[in-house]
């Protein structure tokens, strides 16, 4: 009969990360399917923010256990492979959405009805999965000040806050179901509506970014496996392709609604509505129908836009810039240009106009498309601006950051290159260094360096004492002043996957604890006896005993961070307090007595190896 150690951070091999029951022979496919999809909602390794809060299988396995046993079984851990494959398909059907909004506001009165209805119907689903998501995260967890918040009550407190409600709700609104409604307005010469919803809507879709970038950094982390670096260049250039294309989209519709506003216009206005309605698209006058005016029966259009500006020209109208407009348009219905050339050039314009680099066709001398046009001209000032400065800071930053951490691997390139060692050698020491302070930020003996000894003493106090000391049956009962020394003896090393902290057979001359990680024991056969994991410490026998030898094997099974205190620095605390070196013996001389009577029974014993 096998015991199971009682000692903290020693679990089974066969012990579940997940804590859902094991598939038993004669288990349902439905049990099974149902199981699977449980387990889907748990926090994942495969997650990309996973490791920024669960360093190790320890914390996964407890978070899980909490979500199991003790909350309901809908709540979705923000980290779950759900998230993730949800989100990157949210991130899709959001950046679709918004797309497709600007395409379908601007080129509506070009496109063919059944082509629009296509499009309204796909935009539509794309807001019921928008919908969805606002859904799902009243089951989800959040993140609050570092804290995983998964209680429902909370969780559905936060989501439904009203500035939180107003914002989800205005992000899958189906804006798309007004269209027919502004396109008969358009027809009818009453755009100001039109106008005014084209504004507000490229005004909260640029608004939008937050919500695009957010789900960005799930998918390009989750799929593409980009760093941080190459998404703080990625996100600046999808940025302004985002705007460049809502801007050319209003670009293009925005001149033809103002020109309708333009009362000194009206038959230029009516003209181009006309042109539209008749040669262009061929409008059912059921549909759309023009009810406050007469339409213009135009049999030639280039004739009568021949006479219309000649008699401009008798009553000597300087309006150069509107007729060149109603050129262009007219050009258009008569060479029967597509929608995506109308969109290409709008496109172009848009670039010509926000480089600084030429501007768009007017539609005449008026205030409030002036104004339009500058606008436009200043938002793209500012923004190929503001996106150099960010594209200059980022560089500066990570050349700030990594200068010192470059110059460090072209040292280890130089010396793998010089000593000859291999590829995967080469792979482990970059490796080995990047997580030791590229994932952390920092270097922790340049920070200890500047810190006074008491200040000192207290931060390795905070760091060690709870992970380490706490859990050891021989440092349990020590004085705290006695821990501190003990602490400042404590030597920190690195283990990579499949690293060998200890072998079996060999001296041991010191304890080991297991800060974060988790390492397998296994025994001189190469049987796998269990795992270790954070909190464990091992091998408290070679405190005592000089001539103790490792009993087992302990292997890094993912990077593991470990401290370990040596015989003659324990000894040498220890050498003024008799007393409490001798109770201390004592207990440990107890402990070696019972694991030697029940070594037949052990599962095993972290005391002796």
């Amino acid at each position: 009969m096998l015991h199971r150690c009682s000692l903290p951070g020693a679990f089974r091999v066969d012990d579940s990360e997940t804590h859902l029951p094991p598939n038993l022979p004669g288990t349902s496919f439905f049990a099974r399917v149902l199981k699977y999809m449980r387990s889907t909602l748990l926090v994942s390794p495969k997650h990309p923010e996973t490791l920024n809060y669960y360093r190790s299988r320890t914390k996964i396995s407890a978070e899980n256990e909490r979500l199991v046993h003790h909350l309901p079984p809908f709540i979705i851990h923000p980290f779950s492979v759900f998230r993730k494959c949800w989100e990157s398909v949210v991130f899709i059907a959001l950046t679709l959405h918004l797309l497709t909004l600007a395409f379908l506001f601007s080129f509506a009165i070009n496109l063919e009805r059944s082509t629009l209805l296509l499009l309204q119907l796909f935009d539509i689903l794309l807001c019921l999965l928008l919908a969805l998501e606002f859904v799902l995260q009243l089951v989800t967890g959040y993140v609050c000040e570092g804290e995983i918040v998964l209680e429902l009550s909370k969780i559905v407190r936060h989501r439904l806050r009203c500035w939180t409600i107003g914002n989800q709700l205005l992000l899958f609104v189906p804006y798309v179901l007004v269209l027919d409604e502004l396109v008969v307005a358009f027809y009818q010469d009453a755009v100001l509506v039109y106008l005014c919803l084209l504004v507000y809507l490229y005004l909260l879709c640029i608004w939008r970014f937050r919500n695009i970038n957010a789900y960005l950094d799930t998918f390009a982390k989750g799929w593409l496996n980009l760093s941080l670096k190459q998404l703080n260049f990625i996100k600046p250039i999808l940025s302004t392709l985002y705007v460049l294309h809502w801007t050319a989209c209003l670009l293009y519709i925005a001149p033809m609604l103002a020109l309708s506003l333009l009362r000194e216009d009206e038959d230029e206005a009516h003209l181009l509505v006309d042109v539209l309605w008749t040669y262009d698209q061929h409008r059912d006058a059921m549909l759309y129908p023009i009810s406050h005016r007469n339409r213009l029966e135009i049999g030639d259009v280039r004739q009568y836009l021949g006479e219309l500006l000649s008699r401009q020209l008798l009553e000597q109208e300087d309006d150069t810039d509107s007729r060149a407009f109603l050129q262009a348009k007219l050009d258009d219905v008569h060479y029967n240009v597509s929608v995506a050339y109308r969109y290409l050039r709008a496109l172009m314009i848009t670039l010509k106009v926000g480089l600084q680099g030429g501007h768009s066709l007017s539609v005449g001398h008026h205030f409030l498309h002036e104004w339009m046009q500058s606008l436009l001209l200043l938002c793209g000032w500012i923004w190929s601006t503001y996106i150099l400065l960010l594209l200059i800071r980022s560089i500066m930053m990570e050349d700030a950051s990594s200068t010192q951490y470059d110059e460090v691997l072209n040292e280890i390139n130089a010396f793998c290159l010089k000593k000859r060692l291999s590829r995967a050698q080469h792979y482990k020491l970059c490796r080995h260094f990047a997580y030791h302070y590229r994932m952390h930020y920092f270097n922790e003996r340049a920070v200890l360096a500047h810190t006074s000894g008491n200040l000192r003493r207290q931060v390795l106090m905070d760091v060690t004492q709870p992970a380490c000391l706490n859990r050891s049956e021989v440092f349990r009962d020590l004085p705290a002043y006695l821990l501190e020394d003990i602490t400042e003896r404590l030597r920190f090393e690195l283990f990579l996957e499949q690293d060998t902290i200890t072998t079996a057979g060999s001296t041991a001359d010191a304890i080991y604890f297991l800060a974060c990680g988790t390492a397998a024991v296994y025994t001189p056969d190469g049987v796998e006896l269990g795992h270790l994991v954070d909190g464990a410490n091992f091998g408290a026998v070679a405190l005592f005993r000089r001539d103790a030898r490792r009993t087992v094997s302990v292997v890094a099974l993912e990077v593991c961070e470990v401290y370990w205190l040596e015989r003659a620095d324990f000894q040498q605390l220890m050498k003024p307090h008799p007393y409490l070196w001798a109770q201390t013996v004592k207990q440990a001389e107890k402990r070696i007595k019972e694991a030697a009577l029940s070594n037949e029974d052990q599962y095993f014993d972290t005391f002796l190896y």
